[in-house]
């Protein structure tokens, strides 16, 4: 795992210093008590609060969400809200959640590179070769 962290010190100007260029680092994050038990969880919800960002993560049984689905569909429920169960809840500071973004972000564009890849070796694996003939 790699962290890239940067200085946000202004300099004079109000502008941020050409020093303070964002610095990669290797970062080993060890385990304290359960902490290294992976958490399951299908929704999340985001809070913003004065400098702080909440994220709560959470599971509903799919069951449940077939069920209400089904339920809507049929007129019989009333309710707009489902139970889930609280997995897990982060606080972090605006800072620390750009610096999230930019992982996710580059998670999912490596995700969508490497779907995009095998998407097109499918295809190239599945065209007809220069001597074979359609009959």
């Amino acid at each position: 795992m790699s962290q890239n962290l940067a200085s946000q010190t202004p300099s004079t100007n109000g502008a941020a210093s050409a020093d303070n260029q964002a610095v990669q680092i290797a970062l080993r994050l060890r385990a304290s008590e359960r902490s290294d038990r992976a958490i399951v969880c299908n929704v999340s919800a985001v809070q913003a609060g004065s400098g702080i960002v909440l994220i709560d993560f959470g599971f509903i049984e799919q069951q449940a969400i077939e069920e209400v689905t089904r339920a809507r569909r049929a007129g019989l429920q009333n309710s707009d809200s489902i139970d889930g169960r609280l997995e897990c809840r982060i606080a972090m500071g605006l800072g620390d959640i750009a610096q999230l973004a930019r992982q996710l972000q580059q998670v999912l564009t490596a995700a969508s590179q490497q779907h995009a890849l095998a998407r097109d070796e499918m295809s190239t694996a599945m065209a007809p070769g220069p001597d074979a003939s359609l009959q």
